[in-house]
C-alpha cells in the first residue's frame, strides 16, 4: 500500500481539532475525511473503506468507546481489521490501559506532536503488528510504579533521594528489610514518608487480627480484599519482601489454593508483626510532627494549588496596532475587563505571563516568522498556568497559527470580521470557568482500607477538602449532604465494590444536573477487571501504589482538563 493512497477518518466533536489533525496528515500526503460525532463516523464507515480511524474518546451522545464497540461489530461482519487509534486529552493518559483493554490499536494524547502522530500512523498503515507496541503503550507511570522493585534505578531517576534520605531520622536507616529510597519516591518527601510509616505502624495489630479472623472463619473473600490492600501499603512504603509475600497470598485466595494460605499466613503475619518493634520510634516522630504543624498546612505541597489573584485581565498579543485590537479593547473594557497589550515578542510575552489568565493572540499580517515561536510559548504558558487561549485575525493567519504545536490548547477562534459581542460573552464565561477551577474542590475517597484512607487524606488535604468513607453505602449517604467534585473509588471492596458503586452513581447521575466524575483506585491491573469497569465509563484509573506526586498530578490535571474541555 502506498502511503499517498491511504485514507484516514478523523472523528472529533471539536472542529479545531479536526482541522489541526487533517492539516498534519495532509503535510505527509495522507488523505482524510472528517466526522464530528460517533453517529457520523459509523455512517461514513458503512459507505467507505478506511485504512485507519482516529477516534476522539470524549464526545457527547455516542462517545469514543461506544462508537468503537459498534465499529468492531461492523468490521467483524465484513471480515476486516481496521486499526482505530484513540486520541484524547491529557487526562486520558491515566486510562491508557483501559483503552488498550477494550481493543484500541494505540493512544495519542492531545495536543498531538506531529512527529508522534506520523510515526504512530506509519506503524499501522505500514503493516506493523499493533500488538508489537502494546507493552510500550502500557509502560505508563501509572503501571510502572507497580513494578518498581524490578527497576528501581529508572523509577527514581530525577528524584533527589540522597537529599530526602538525609532528612530521615537515623534510627529508621537501621530498620532491616525496608527500601527507604522506594518509599521516599512513592510518598514524595521525607515528611510524607514518615506519615505513611506512622499509618502503617498503627495498623499492624489491627490488620494482623483481621487476617487471622478471616482465616479462622474461612472467609477467603474478605481475606483476599484485606491482603490486597495490605500489599499496596507495603509496596508504597518500600517493604518489598513482605509485599511479594502478600501478593502470593492474594493470588492463592483468588485461585482457591486455600491450603497454601493456611500454610503461609502464619509466616507472613510473624514477619509483619516483627516490624512493629523496630518502627516503634515513629510514635515520637509523629508527636513532634504534630506539635510543629498543628496550626499549619504543608506549604510545600499546597503552593502549586494555591489560588492566585483572579483579576479580570485579558492579555492581547499582536504585531503592531490595528483596528481590530482597538475594537476588542473598547468592548472588553466596557464589560469591566482590563486589556493588557504586548507585542508579538517572546521576552515581552514571558514577562507578562502572570498579568492575565485569558490570552487573545492575533498572529498579525507580517511574514509569520514569529507565529510558531509565539504559539509554542503560549502553549507552555497555558499548559503550566492553566490559562485560556483564543485566536483572532484573518482566517489565513489563524490557520498558520493552528498548524503549530500549540493548536491543541486553543479554546476559540474569532476570524475577521470579529463578532465582538460573542467574544465579550465568551471571555465573561471563561472568567467564570477560571473562578470555578480555582475554587477549593471537595473530593470523596472510598476505600475499605482505613490505613490507605489515612494516607490518601494526608496527601490530598493541603490542596483539597477531603471526605473519607470506608464503604460505598456511607459514601452514598455522604452525597446527600455534600456535593463532591470528584470521587476516588476503590475497585475491590466487600458488599458494594467499585463497579457496583459506579453503576449506582451513573444511574443516579441521570437525575443530576451534572454527573460526578469518578476515578478508580486499585492495586489490580487485570485486563478482565479493567474491561468490566470500562462499561461504566470511569473518568480515570489509578494504581494505589502510584507515587504521591503522580496521584496529585493526575487529579490536578483532571480538573484542569475538565475546565479546558468546557472552554471549547
Amino acid at each position: 500500500m502506498e502511503l499517498r493512497k491511504s485514507r484516514v477518518l478523523i472523528v472529533d466533536d471539536m472542529q479545531i481539532n479536526r482541522i489541526v489533525l487533517a492539516s498534519l496528515l495532509a503535510t505527509r500526503g495522507i488523505v482524510s475525511d472528517q466526522a464530528e460525532s460517533g453517529s457520523e463516523c459509523i455512517a461514513l464507515c458503512e459507505n467507505n473503506d478506511y485504512d485507519l480511524i482516529l477516534l476522539d474518546h470524549r464526545m457527547p451522545e455516542l462517545d469514543g468507546v461506544d462508537t468503537f464497540i459498534r465499529l468492531k461489530e461492523m468490521f467483524s461482519e465484513r471480515g476486516r481489521d481496521v486499526p482505530v487509534i484513540c486520541h484524547t486529552t491529557e487526562e486520558g493518559r491515566n486510562n491508557i490501559n483501559l483503552y488498550k483493554a477494550v481493543g484500541f490499536a494505540d493512544v495519542l494524547i492531545k495536543p498531538i506532536d506531529p512527529r508522534e502522530l506520523y510515526e504512530t500512523i506509519m506503524n499501522h498503515l505500514g503493516g506493523k503488528d499493533p500488538a508489537a507496541s502494546e507493552n510500550e503503550s502500557l509502560s505508563d507511570p501509572l503501571l510502572s510504579s507497580e513494578n518498581m522493585e524490578e527497576d528501581d534505578a529508572d523509577a527514581i531517576s530525577g528524584f533527589d533521594v540522597k537529599k530526602e534520605l538525609e532528612m530521615l531520622p537515623a534510627w529508621l536507616k537501621l530498620v532491616p528489610h525496608i527500601d527507604l529510597s522506594a518509599g521516599l519516591y512513592n510518598c514524595g518527601s521525607a515528611e510524607d514518608y514518615l506519615d505513611a510509616l506512622y499509618v502503617f505502624y498503627s495498623s499492624i495489630e489491627e490488620k494482623s487480627d483481621e487476617l487471622e479472623s478471616f482465616l479462622e472463619h474461612e472467609d477467603y473473600t474478605m481475606y483476599s480484599l484485606r491482603i490486597h490492600s495490605l500489599k499496596s501499603m507495603l509496596r508504597i512504603i518500600g517493604v518489598k519482601k513482605l509485599g511479594k509475600m502478600a501478593a502470593s497470598l492474594e493470588s492463592a485466595a483468588k485461585e482457591g489454593r486455600f491450603d497454601f494460605i493456611r500454610d503461609e499466613t502464619a509466616d507472613f503475619l510473624g514477619a509483619f508483626r516483627d516490624f512493629k518493634k523496630p518502627l516503634s520510634p515513629i510514635l515520637k516522630e509523629e508527636a513532634l510532627n504534630h506539635a510543629e504543624n498543628s496550626c499549619e498546612i504543608s506549604q510545600s505541597n499546597a503552593a502549586q494549588y494555591r489560588d492566585p489573584y483572579h483579576c479580570p485581565n485579558v492579555l492581547y498579543i499582536q504585531s503592531g496596532e490595528g483596528i481590530v485590537k482597538k475594537g476588542i479593547e473598547k468592548n472588553l473594557s466596557g464589560a469591566n475587563f482590563k486589556v493588557i497589550t504586548v507585542p508579538d515578542e517572546p521576552d515581552r510575552i514571558i514577562a507578562s505571563r502572570n498579568d492575565a489568565e485569558i490570552i487573545i493572540y492575533n498572529p498579525g499580517t507580517n511574514d509569520g516568522s514569529n507565529v510558531g515561536i509565539t504559539m509554542n510559548i503560549l502553549s507552555e504558558i497555558c499548559q503550566d498556568d492553566s490559562k485560556i487561549l483564543c485566536l483572532t485575525g484573518d482566517m489565513s493567519e489563524i490557520n498558520r497559527a493552528m498548524a503549530s504545536n500549540g493548536a491543541g490548547l486553543v479554546s476559540r477562534i474569532y476570524p475577521r470580521p470579529v463578532d465582538v459581542d460573542a467574544l465579550v460573552k465568551d471571555v465573561t464565561f471563561f472568567k467564570e470557568l477560571l473562578d470555578e477551577y480555582h475554587r477549593r474542590k471537595t473530593i470523596f475517597v472510598v476505600d475499605d482500607d482505613t490505613g490507605y484512607l489515612s494516607v490518601i487524606e494526608r496527601w490530598l488535604s493541603p490542596a483539597y477538602s477531603v471526605q473519607c468513607f470506608n464503604s460505598g453505602k456511607k459514601m452514598l449517604d455522604g452525597l446527600s449532604a455534600i456535593t463532591a467534585d470528584l470521587i476516588l473509588c476503590d475497585l475491590e471492596m466487600p458488599q458494594m465494590d467499585g463497579i457496583d458503586l459506579m453503576r449506582i452513581l451513573r444511574l443516579d447521575n441521570e437525575n443530576r444536573e451534572q454527573k460526578i466524575p469518578i476515578i478508580l483506585l486499585t492495586g489490580n491491573n487485570n485486563k478482565e477487571i479493567v474491561f468490566n469497569a470500562l462499561k461504566y465509563k470511569p473518568d480515570g484509573y489509578l494504581l494505589k501504589t502510584s507515587p504521591k506526586e503522580y496521584i496529585l498530578d493526575v487529579i490536578h490535571r483532571f480538573f484542569k482538563e475538565s475546565m479546558f474541555k468546557r472552554s471549547q
